[in-house]
C-alpha cells in the first residue's frame, strides 16, 4: 500500500508583525512545514476558506487573542476566530496565545476547541516547537488507528464471506 505524504501547515495569527516574525524564526526545521502568517483574524478566515486540504494533512494554528483595526476598532477576538476555524475545518488544532491580561480566557478557549493555551512569554518559542511535534504525533497516531480499523473491518468481512462460502459449499456439495 502506497502512503501519501501529509502536508503540514503551521498558521501564525497575531496582531503584531514583529511577534509573528519572531515566532516564525523560532520554528525549528521550517522547511518541513508550510508556514503562513496573518496579522488579522478576518484575513486568516478568508484565506482559510479558500484553501483545500487533503484528509491526511496536518494543520496547527497559533492564534493571538486581541486584534485591532487601523482606526482602533475592535475586530474579531481570538475566541471568535477559533470558533470560525472549527466551523471551517474542525481538524485544525488551535493553540491560543495569551498576553498578560488575557489569561482568564484559557478555560473558555479550551471549551471552544483550542488544543491548548500558552502565555506569550520567553518560553513560547520553545513550547511552540514542542506543541507542533505533539500535534503531528497525535494526528499521525490517529491516522494509523483509523487505517488499522478500516483494515480490520475489511479482514472481518472477508472472513465472514469465507465462512458463508464454506457453509454453502458444504450445504450443496457434501
Amino acid at each position: 500500500m502506497r502512503r501519501l505524504k501529509a502536508e503540514i501547515y503551521v498558521f501564525l495569527v497575531d496582531q503584531s508583525p514583529e511577534y509573528l516574525s519572531s515566532l516564525k524564526k523560532s520554528i525549528e526545521h521550517p522547511e518541513r512545514y508550510t508556514i503562513l502568517t496573518h496579522t488579522s483574524g478576518e484575513r486568516f478566515i478568508k484565506d482559510l476558506t479558500s484553501m483545500k486540504f487533503a484528509p491526511n494533512d496536518i494543520c496547527v494554528a497559533f492564534l493571538g487573542y486581541q486584534f485591532f483595526g487601523d482606526t482602533d476598532h475592535t475586530l474579531m477576538n481570538g475566541i471568535e476566530i477559533l470558533e470560525s476555524i472549527k466551523v471551517i475545518n474542525p481538524s485544525i488544532e488551535v493553540i491560543m496565545l495569551t498576553g498578560d491580561d488575557e489569561g482568564s480566557y484559557g478555560s473558555f478557549a479550551r471549551k471552544s476547541g483550542a488544543f491548548t493555551v500558552i502565555p506569550k512569554n520567553d518560553n513560547v518559542f520553545m513550547r511552540s516547537n514542542n506543541l507542533i511535534m505533539k500535534v503531528i504525533s497525535e494526528k499521525r497516531l490517529d491516522q494509523s488507528r483509523r487505517t488499522f480499523l478500516i483494515l480490520l473491518r475489511i479482514f472481518l468481512v472477508f472472513l465472514l464471506l469465507l465462512i458463508i462460502a464454506l457453509g454453502l459449499y458444504q450445504l450443496f456439495f457434501v
